[in-house]
């Protein structure tokens, strides 16, 4: 685990919604009608002394104005091909219920914009700066690999067609290899797509807000409508 938390948005499109009530959220999204994915972070915090999230994972990713979802879940991301994840999907994120309260406390909501097959894929279409804030290959708790020339065709899910990173939270050491599994897995044939997710319909809280009125499975789970999940969540 990393020593410092992930940074939070300070600026910019994400902090238009940062830390919405549940009245903005449902004002916002009450009506949509896209299906959900929620799942549990392991790797988020309470601060010692504060009140506020600290994420010590990779994953969900919020640096350079973008969140993205390429490090973690691979098998709920690998559960339906990428076109599909283009197709009016959400992904929420709750709390493990142990850190504050017993509740799952809702991190963050955002609905799917793009959904790349491979790390090579993704870097392309990302702008240089974003790059440079979420490449992995520079930053311990980023979420993209830097591909090498190489990582084409069937090279885009070979690790050794990317610049292995120095220290990552997926690459310990120079002997540890786990970071190869966000490069190259797949569950019943088919692989874990990356996601990038609609900064304006993006929703992140750095503080225990809205939570689940009901206990989450350990695994992933699907919301038919977002409706649906908004129903079962209320404010603290």
């Amino acid at each position: 685990m990393s020593t410092l938390p992930q940074p939070f948005p300070g600026s910019d499109r994400l902090v238009r919604n940062l830390n919405p009530t549940m009245a903005a959220l449902t004002s916002q999204n009450g009506t949509a009608t896209g299906t959900v994915y929620s799942y549990v972070l392991g790797s988020v915090e309470i601060g010692h002394g504060t009140e506020l999230f600290e994420q010590y994972g990779s994953a969900p990713n919020l640096q350079g104005d973008l969140l993205t979802l390429c490090t973690c879940k691979h098998q709920m991301r690998a559960s339906i091909d990428r076109d599909e994840w283009e197709k009016d999907k959400w992904v929420a994120g709750f709390t493990s219920r142990c850190i504050h309260d017993e509740q799952h406390w809702l991190f963050y909501l955002a609905k799917v914009r793009d959904a790349h097959e491979s790390h090579a894929d993704l870097w392309e279409a990302l702008p240089s700066a974003v790059r440079k804030a979420k490449s992995a290959h520079t930053n311990f708790l980023s979420d993209v690999f830097a591909p090498r020339p190489t990582a084409v065709g069937k090279g885009r899910f070979r690790p050794r067609h990317y610049y292995a990173p120095a220290r990552h939270s997926h690459r310990r050491n120079s002997c540890d290899t786990g970071w190869y599994n966000d490069i190259d897995c797949e569950y019943a044939g088919r692989r874990p797509s990356l996601l990038v997710f609609d900064p304006n319909l993006t929703f992140v809280w750095d503080k225990p807000t809205v939570f689940l009125k009901r206990n989450h499975c350990r695994n992933y789970q699907k919301w038919p409508i977002l409706a649906g999940l908004l129903r079962r969540l209320d404010d603290a």
